[in-house]
């Protein structure tokens, strides 16, 4: 039976994740907290086997309470759950170990896979004594005929990259965004833009058409493949 404690400041969402922890006969609620101040006393009292743990809460930004629980030492599994599309609030989340990061609204089938990686890594770990490559590739889904990665050219960021490549995801299909639209919604000027996008053209991720205005140069219009 493993313990798990939930901070969520939606009571509908907080008692839906209650359920089907109890229904799975495979958790023990020990707390639910709906602000930080809640979650840190409760944490201070039982420091739980299992985290579900909401971004944004009311008196504050849970990652912020997260980190503090790692100086202590306080090694519990992080699942985080957030309806932020931010790319950096992952990456931040990563950098604190979380297992698994959930938006939201959380679906439950994918929720009941996130419980199931957990499971099978705690299996994993109280079974084994020592470490095999294979046993770290499962654990961290690495997979290990994958090609590697394309290297980046020069002046290509990925966290910049990932971004341009979210507000495409974000973005209606067949609609199209041009340099300076891309600029303006992630902050980087429209030189940068043009920059990554006609990469993303040049890896066939993107294609490109000219629009012609009534006065002017053609204005380059970038959508997804």
């Amino acid at each position: 039976m493993h313990s798990v404690m939930i901070v969520e400041d939606e009571i509908e969402v907080a008692q839906f994740l209650t359920q089907y922890l109890l229904s799975t006969q495979q958790y023990q609620v020990v707390g639910i907290a709906n602000d930080l101040h809640t979650a840190r006393s409760l944490i201070n009292a039982v420091v739980p086997d299992l985290l579900l743990l909401d971004v944004y809460l009311p008196d504050g930004d849970s990652l912020t309470m997260l980190s503090e629980l790692r100086q202590q030492d306080i090694r519990c599994e992080v699942i985080l759950m957030t309806a932020a599309r931010e790319v950096d609030v992952l990456q931040q989340a990563m950098l604190l170990g979380i297992s698994d990061f959930l938006v939201k609204p959380v679906m439950l089938s994918r929720l009941a896979q996130a419980l199931n990686r957990y499971e099978h890594k705690q299996q994993t770990l109280n079974v084994r004594a020592e470490l095999t490559q294979s046993m770290v590739d499962t654990m961290l889904d690495c997979p290990v005929n994958a090609p590697p990665s394309p290297r980046l050219p020069k002046g290509v960021d990925p966290l910049t990259l990932a971004k341009i490549r979210q507000l495409f995801n974000n973005t209606e299909a067949g609609s199209s965004i041009t340099a300076v639209k891309v600029g303006e919604q992630i902050g980087v000027s429209r030189s940068t833009a043009r920059r990554y996008l006609e990469y993303m053209v040049e890896s066939s991720e993107l294609k490109a058409n000219q629009h012609y205005g009534a006065v002017g140069r053609p204005e380059r219009h970038y959508l997804r493949n």
